[in-house]
């Protein structure tokens, strides 16, 4: 790293935030503005839902395979690709007049997403001194936080007084500002990796997470036996493709990693983590405005809080754990995530509105501990030419957990509030507040014995990483 590099470095993680910003304020952007795009486009509920799940399963499905294009070609290559297409994507979301070409729209802007998202970490872990590395890639956390932050917000206030098309046109001057930002700032490094594509591996990839992740969605709202047989066909034709990793020539996982336990622990804790994310993303709303009455004001301010705590701590974590160890700060943030679960599982109705307050932050505090000290993990556990897999993999683990946390809280939700009710239950029943809260319990206490075994994990990294000082 030449001393250009390391004078321009905050310059290099200034230009990776923006479409990092961008990205996530996109997809949290679009949520508000469905009922919108429903009435004007006269589609059903179960049509325009699409448009947020492709997005989600696009990404999930190609990400592993841009992180590798990022070692093989270049991270910086791949990164600015992405930027333009998500960019294109944007533009044709924003030109789109039927549910269709929408749908279309947002795939485009996925692999854009995916490409981006794929190294954005693999750029900051190359770019930064492992003495810095923690605190850059805790701000890459809090960009995370502040575009779900902000996105309902910005969105209100476009929706507020423009058509629905703004939300994506606003994506594009930026795009172009970050696009521009790279060409100048972003350094060309030479590929580490010597390794070549296989396409046969790509697409036995895609289709397994394509067809996994698309079952588990359509689970959330239908268990139909075609359903269970897409997840089947996936999770079949996932392991042929791993069994398939291990005798490549040009793998598209490099399997060998996994036999790094630390390494795997590591991408397992992180996962975990986001099954709780997504959980609360799902399961908190209903409990505010349904059950509490609270208005959706409230209710969204309610839930920037957890947003606001990790967009402050991230950066702290990340400086503190390149001062005394990642293996700390990921623990204690755990705990104190784990810990918040558990509070959640006992709220009621007449619970406190500070006491909401500190639980949410507390939320956000534990997360904010923890994912950065424990993305420097990950990162510091390959080598440079692993880079780009190993920030797909954490890219790729925080969508996945999302969408098994959905998928879960939801199940059991439902299935505890049709066992109180004696008849099936699929949604909130007016005026039985008692069913959700019974249903919601059983949620929070599964997902606080998930952060559980997330807190063993941890706990064994520590004692093993004291243990080595002695």
């Amino acid at each position: 790293m030449n001393n250009e590099k390391i004078h321009n470095k905050w310059v290099i993680l200034g230009t990776v935030l923006i479409m990092t910003v961008m990205g996530t304020l996109d997809s949290s952007i679009c949520n508000v503005a469905l009922p919108v795009i429903q009435e004007e486009m006269q589609v059903p509920m179960a049509g325009i839902e699409w448009v947020t799940s492709i997005y989600l399963i696009v990404t999930i499905s190609m990400i592993l395979i841009c992180g590798k294009m990022g070692d093989i070609y270049g991270k910086v290559r791949v990164f600015q690709a992405g930027v333009v297409l998500f960019t294109l994507g944007s533009l044709l979301c924003s030109m789109s007049d039927t549910l269709g070409m929408l749908i279309l729209s947002r795939v485009v802007q996925a692999l854009g997403q995916s490409a981006a998202l794929a190294n954005n970490q693999g750029i900051i872990t190359e770019t930064f001194p492992g003495e810095q590395r923690g605190r850059a890639l805790g701000m890459i956390a809090s960009s995370v936080a502040l575009g779900t932050m902000l996105g309902p917000t910005i969105g209100g206030a476009i929706l507020s007084f423009l058509p629905w098309n703004f939300i994506f046109i606003i994506n594009v001057p930026i795009g172009i500002l970050s696009f521009l930002l790279g060409v100048f700032t972003l350094p060309r490094r030479k590929p580490a990796s010597d390794e070549k594509l296989e396409i046969s591996s790509c697409i036995f990839m895609a289709a397994s997470m394509f067809l996994i992740f698309t079952a588990l969605i359509l689970m959330q709202t239908q268990t139909a036996g075609w359903t269970f047989a897409m997840l089947a066909a996936g999770i079949i034709i996932l392991v042929i493709f791993l069994i398939w990793q291990t005798r490549s020539r040009y793998p598209l996982i490099p399997m060998y990693l996994f036999k790094n336990k630390w390494f795997t622990m590591n991408v397992v804790a992180l996962t975990l983590i986001f099954i709780a994310i997504g959980t609360n993303n799902i399961i908190l709303p209903f409990y505010f405005q349904d059950a509490r009455g609270f208005s959706p004001g409230l209710a969204g301010l309610l839930m920037t809080v957890i947003s606001v705590a990790m967009m402050i701590v991230g950066p702290i974590s990340g400086a503190w754990s390149d001062k005394i160890g990642c293996e700390r700060p990921t623990l204690i943030g755990l705990i104190l995530f784990c810990v918040a679960h558990i509070i959640v599982s006992r709220w009621q109705i007449a619970t406190p509105l500070w006491m909401i307050v500190g639980t949410l932050l507390l939320n956000g505090i534990g997360n904010g501990l923890f994912q950065s000290p424990n993305n420097s993990l990950i990162m510091g556990s390959v080598e440079r030419k692993e880079y780009g897999f190993a920030g797909s993999l954490s890219g790729l683990g925080r969508y996945m957990g999302m969408v098994i946390g959905i998928t879960f809280s939801t199940s059991v939700l439902y299935h505890q509030m049709s066992l109180k009710a004696g008849k099936k239950v699929v949604s909130y029943v007016e005026g039985r507040p008692d069913l959700f809260l019974f249903g919601m319990r059983a949620v929070y206490i599964g997902i606080a014995l998930i952060l559980f075994v997330g807190v063993l994990l941890t706990l064994t990294r520590y004692f093993h990483k004291k243990s080595k000082k002695f």
